[in-house]
């Protein structure tokens, strides 16, 4: 474990019997500008509890210890097949993941919630070994300097990238401060798919602006709003991941742009300037 991690770990958010407090969970309603929503749910059906997500024990951020979690089993599947994802991109000299820290899953505190249904989940570390390879704490990284900063910053946008390759509702710390020590992933409008592209979501634009920004080195302005710049800068990368034609709207094109964000944000794969 890393001098950065040795940070206090306590969260900003309220927590209750182990799981993220209501205040500060990825919200799905009505309010919620850019995210989809699937609408309230009457209940939330089966959860089942387990210890880990795709061979890699949970490990509970505020304190650090291993932690079992309940999620709906469908989207408990998606998280596996998302770690999969990014242990299969991640270069070929590291291990795969063995520890995800984050906030936990299902909490019945508000059912309007993706946490309610066992749908959604916070996630703040992945380690492989005993080395940290992502953090979403940009409470903590937003402080560094240097190679630690670009590291950590290129980091959590190719992290990121993973989670939008099959996650249509993910939330980073552009998207607003309780998003500043986790990433909230859910599937209420995916489901068991990969993710699409829309334009008016602020919170994949974030996404997109960032990876143009810190990830592929382009001079993209970050302000969620879809405009000529980013929709030329995405283009861009798409060009150098291989993508001859269009752009990032159809959902192929937006999965090839992950993908190529996510692995050249870990440096698995070398790609021509942007």
């Amino acid at each position: 474990m890393s001098a950065h991690d040795e940070q206090a770990t306590a969260s900003r958010r309220s927590i209750l019997g182990g799981a993220v407090g209501a205040g500060a969970l990825g919200l799905v309603g009505a309010g919620a500008a850019g995210l989809a929503t699937a609408g309230p749910a009457s209940a939330h059906g089966t959860i089942t509890t387990y210890p880990g997500i795709n061979g890699a024990r949970t490990v509970y951020e505020v304190t650090g210890r291993l932690a079992s979690w309940g999620y709906r089993p469908s989207f408990h599947t998606r998280l596996n097949t998302w770690l999969a994802f990014w242990n299969a991109n991640t270069p070929s000299g590291m291990a795969n993941a063995s520890r995800v820290w984050g906030y936990g899953a299902h909490y019945d505190g508000r059912p309007t919630e993706a946490h309610n249904n066992g749908r959604g989940f916070d996630l703040s570390r992945i380690y492989t070994g005993s080395t940290r390879r992502f953090t979403a704490r940009y409470d903590l990284w937003s402080t560094w300097s240097g190679s630690d900063l670009r590291t950590a910053r290129r980091h959590y946008w190719a992290t990121s990238a993973s989670a939008h390759y099959h996650f249509r509702n993910v939330l980073t710390y552009l998207y607003n401060g309780d998003h500043h020590n986790h990433i909230h992933i859910d599937n209420l409008v995916s489901g068991t798919s990969n993710s699409s592209f829309d334009s008016s979501s602020r919170a994949q634009v974030l996404h997109v602006q960032a990876c143009c920004r810190y990830v592929w080195g382009l001079p993209t302005s970050i302000d969620g709003v879809w405009g000529t710049q980013t929709s030329s800068h995405s283009r861009r990368v798409l060009r150098a991941a291989g993508v001859s034609t269009g752009g990032i709207g159809t959902q192929s094109r937006w999965l090839a742009f992950n993908r190529a964000s996510m692995r050249k944000g870990y440096g698995t794969q070398r790609y021509p300037a942007a």
